[in-house]
């Protein structure tokens, strides 16, 4: 007798089991496209089973055992989808806070120069973590807001189908939607977070709430036409637009690359003129932010526009640059050098390249900058594209490492230096990166 055979002679108690695995995973689990090849699996068996029954098909014959392969082929698939693209949590913040969040959206005065309508004014978006005095009776934060319309124009960026990544708009954070913010201490110091080129705001989420549940005050940006997808309350959209940065052997790639890091740090700059008012008169944050203690972090163009704005805007007062790009940054203000304390960490990706010679030259002009080299590591371990696929390193997206360790060094790295210096009493002092040297051997300061 066949395999199949003998598994249609058990047609009901076959049937059964099947249904009811199904109908746990749909309950506890939830639909996802991954169990797709199972649930076709499911229907085929109960299809033969049907024909089997009324003696329409022989499960002896050689078709046979093209249909238990066919069942082979499908569950091999749906089990290969599973482990490559998992549905992963996002890291469990180490402070003692837990975390609130919300969602602020921002139409500023500015021109907007990535549209064809000479009257449109730029819009933002912004999102908020904080230290929440509670979370009891509080909707639970996805960690991707703005769900399918964002994931589905990531995947079509990388050109994959569409509905690859929409597991992760069901992906929930650890911060809570409006709840109130935490009364231990009367103000928080402020750090800004700015993503990179083909980035969104909550690709830094693991950051913003390591930093709010440690006491800061965290504000991630989405750079609209820089951010794959920013969803606005009147129900439009604004999806990346691809011109504004254009390949580095077109002839405007130095144009539009200057510009572009320019609009990205005059978005943070309306975004801290934001930030004061909602200070004095949002009932959520009033009084929470202490402006006068406000840093910034940025990843590879949203690096350079933090460098762009920290030269220009005294209101910073430390800068974490990640794989900062600052080569298109005017040199001579590169010249003018930083006059806050700095820390660039940078990939071995990005170890070689001309945008050395423009940190170089930063560095150099600036009072207290530090460059850590980060081993075993590319440009996008600056991202929380561990959430993807644990196939990253092996394609070389990612880094030849433990596929969280990155985020977990950096996120050392983020909470240590901003504690130092936006909170500590000796700012020169460069122990705190002595100390993660210790603690981390892929995280090596550079003399």
């Amino acid at each position: 007798m066949s395999i199949l055979a003998a598994l249609l002679e058990k047609w009901k108690l076959v049937s059964l089991i099947l249904i009811l695995l199904i109908a746990a995973q749909m309950i506890f689990i939830r639909p996802r496209w991954q169990f797709y090849p199972l649930y076709l699996l499911a229907a085929l068996f109960l299809i033969i089973a049907l024909f089997y029954h009324n003696s329409v098909i022989d499960p002896n014959r050689a078709a046979s055992r093209w249909i238990l392969g066919l069942f082979i082929l499908l569950l091999v698939l749906s089990m290969a989808f599973i482990l490559i693209f998992p549905k992963e949590k996002i890291p469990v913040p180490t402070g003692e806070h837990p975390v609130g969040t919300r969602i602020y959206e921002l139409d500023t005065e500015r021109e907007e120069l990535y549209t064809d309508d000479k009257d449109d004014h730029r819009r933002i978006k912004y999102q908020i973590w904080y230290p929440a005095e509670r979370t009891e009776g509080f909707t639970k934060a996805k960690w991707i807001s703005d769900g399918t319309t964002l994931t589905r124009q990531l995947a079509r960026s990388f050109h994959l189908p569409s509905f690859v990544l929409d597991h992760t708009a069901e992906i929930y954070s650890n911060a809570y939607i409006d709840a109130p913010v935490s009364g231990s201490l009367p103000m928080y110091p402020v750090v800004i977070i700015s993503h990179g080129w083909q980035g969104f705001r909550e690709l830094h989420t693991d950051f913003a709430e390591e930093l709010a549940s440690h006491g800061f005050i965290a504000v991630s940006i989405d750079h609209t036409y820089g951010s794959q997808a920013v969803t606005f309350e009147d129900g439009s959209y604004a999806f990346l637009e691809p011109s504004a940065l254009p390949s580095d052997s077109d002839t405007g790639f130095g144009s539009s690359s200057s510009l572009l890091v320019r609009t990205y740090g005059e978005d943070v700059g309306s975004v801290l003129d934001d930030l004061e008012k909602k200070n004095t008169e949002d009932t959520l944050i009033r009084g929470k932010m202490d402006l006068s203690r406000t840093g910034i972090m940025g990843h590879s163009t949203g690096g350079g526009g933090s460098v762009y704005i920290s030269i220009k805007d005294t209101r910073i007062r430390a800068l974490l640059g990640l794989d900062a790009w600052v080569a298109p940054v005017d040199n001579a203000l590169l010249g003018e050098g930083l006059d806050m304390p700095s820390l660039f960490l940078r990939s071995e990706q990005w170890s070689r390249g001309p945008n050395n010679y423009s940190l170089d030259t930063l560095m150099r002009s600036s009072q207290d900058s530090s460059l850590v080299q980060m081993k075993k590591t590319t440009h996008i371990d600056f991202t929380m594209a561990y959430m993807y696929s644990p196939l990253t390193k092996y394609i070389g997206f990612s880094g030849n490492t433990e596929r969280r360790k990155p985020s977990e060094i950096q996120r050392a790295a983020a909470l240590a230096f901003f504690d130092h210096h936006l909170r500590g009493s000796s700012p020169g002092s460069s122990d705190y990166l002595e100390r993660i040297a210790e603690t981390y051997e892929d995280f090596v300061p550079v003399e």
